[in-house]
């Protein structure tokens, strides 16, 4: 049975299109992201990805986790899967989830929650970026976002695959971002030089990872899955972790 622990989510209409594996990228192995897992739903449709940050807690969107009533979704978590066809690695089941107590549906700002699993997952987890962590946002710097999304526009992923960002201002990531949205929030990444690299429908909840931390929440950015805007948007960990009852590292 699902339970909650905090569950308010402000404007329910819905402005901003949430992000759904990666347009562009390379193909990644869940040997070097042990901490990349997979979120089913209960009829095995991979919806979302997410980040075991620690061995019973997995941080992921709260778009993910809920339905469009605002009621939690009832998630599968599977670790140690990078086809996501086939039936390797461990799966959980949710315990209970705690969505972010500012989380507003209509501009996905505060788009961040925490699932706890069933037992925990036997693979390495991810440090949690905090306060102190503010260099690893500096514009300019790369990160790397990994997810089983969409890889064009109606093309379904099979495998994980992974992508290098560059961090930039929010405006560089419009039109998923508007005038009200904060660098103390939210994070964009931009394609690297010579690439169009983005995140797609199904990577939301996934990392954005720099420094060997998890940086970011994906949270919105190219749906379309083309080179149109190829602009991923993050929710930013650190703004975030405090709220949520993470470790921070």
């Amino acid at each position: 049975m699902l339970t909650t622990s905090v569950l308010a989510a402000a404007g329910i209409a819905a402005t901003a299109a949430p992000a759904a594996a990666i347009h562009g990228g390379q193909s990644a192995t869940v040997a070097d992201h042990p901490y990349a897992m997979l979120l089913e739903t209960p009829d095995g449709r991979q919806s979302c990805g997410g980040t075991l940050v620690a061995p019973t807690k997995v941080l992921t969107a709260a778009h993910c986790v809920l339905d469009d009533a605002s009621g939690l979704l009832d998630l599968t978590v599977i670790g140690g899967r990078t086809d996501v066809k086939s039936t390797k690695g461990t799966v959980r089941h949710t315990a209970s989830v705690k969505v972010h107590p500012k989380f507003d549906r209509g501009s996905l700002r505060y788009d961040a929650a925490v699932i706890t699993l069933s037992a925990p997952m036997p693979y390495a987890t991810l440090p949690v970026a905090g306060p102190k962590d503010s260099a690893l946002y500096a514009f300019g710097k790369s990160a790397k976002t990994v997810g089983w999304g969409l890889t064009a526009t109606g093309t379904l992923a099979t495998r994980l695959k992974s992508a290098v960002l560059t961090l930039g201002p929010l405006k560089g990531c419009e039109p998923f971002t508007d005038p009200g949205d904060s660098d103390a929030t939210r994070v964009c990444g931009t394609p690297t030089a010579g690439t169009r690299d983005s995140v797609c429908r199904g990577d939301s909840g996934g990392p954005l990872v720099a420094g060997g931390k998890v940086i970011g929440v994906v949270s919105t950015g190219n749906k379309f899955c083309d080179d149109t805007y190829p602009v991923s948007v993050y929710t930013k960990v650190g703004a975030v972790a405090a709220d949520l009852g993470l470790p921070v590292r």
